[in-house]
C-alpha cells in the first residue's frame, strides 16, 4: 500500500509540476526577435566567411566548426518564429512576413530545406571534400533564398538602413 501511494504521489507531483511556471523560462516575443534576428546576421555572416574562405582556397576541413554551427542553428530556426512574433506584434521591427504563421507547413518545408543543404554542408567539411563544399555553399545560398523569398520583406541578408 505504502508504494502504490509513493507512486500516486509521485505522479501528482509530477503532473502538478508540468502546469508550474518555471522561473527564468519564458521570453517575450520582443526577446525572441531580437534572438532570431541576431542568429539570422550570425549565420549570414559565418555564410559568407565560409564563401570568402572557399574563394581564398582553404580546404573544407578548416570549415568544420562553423559549417556544424551552421546546421545546429538551422534545426533551430524554425522555431524562433512562434506566435505572436509577426510584425506589429510587439514593439520590435521584423521583416517576417504573415505568411510565416498563415502557411506554416511551406515554411517548415522551405526550413526542412535549409537543414539538409546546412548538413550536407557539414557533412562535406568533415570530409574535407572541398569540390563539393563549395557546391554545396550554393546549395545552402538557394535554400535560404528560397525561403527568404517568400517569407522575408526585403532583399536576403540584413536590413537596409
Amino acid at each position: 500500500m505504502s508504494r502504490r501511494f509513493a507512486v500516486l504521489c509521485g505522479t501528482w507531483i509530477g503532473l502538478a509540476a508540468v502546469g508550474l511556471p518555471q522561473a527564468g523560462v519564458g521570453v517575450s516575443g520582443a526577446d525572441v526577435i531580437a534572438a532570431r534576428q541576431a542568429s539570422l546576421d550570425m549565420s549570414s555572416i559565418t555564410f559568407r566567411a565560409m564563401g570568402e574562405a572557399m574563394k581564398a582556397g582553404r580546404e573544407a576541413s578548416n570549415l568544420g566548426y562553423p559549417a556544424a554551427a551552421l546546421a545546429k542553428w538551422a534545426k533551430a530556426l524554425p522555431r524562433m518564429f512562434p506566435a505572436g512574433t509577426g510584425k506589429g506584434e510587439t514593439s520590435m521591427n521584423s521583416q517576417a512576413l504573415a505568411a510565416i504563421w498563415s502557411d506554416r507547413a511551406g515554411f517548415d518545408r522551405a526550413a526542412e530545406n535549409y537543414v539538409d543543404a546546412a548538413a550536407r554542408l557539414a557533412a562535406l567539411a568533415a570530409a574535407n571534400d572541398t569540390a563539393g563544399f563549395t557546391k554545396q555553399l550554393d546549395e545552402v545560398d538557394r535554400a535560404c533564398h528560397a525561403c527568404h523569398v517568400r517569407y522575408k520583406e526585403g532583399a536576403q541578408g540584413p536590413p537596409k538602413k
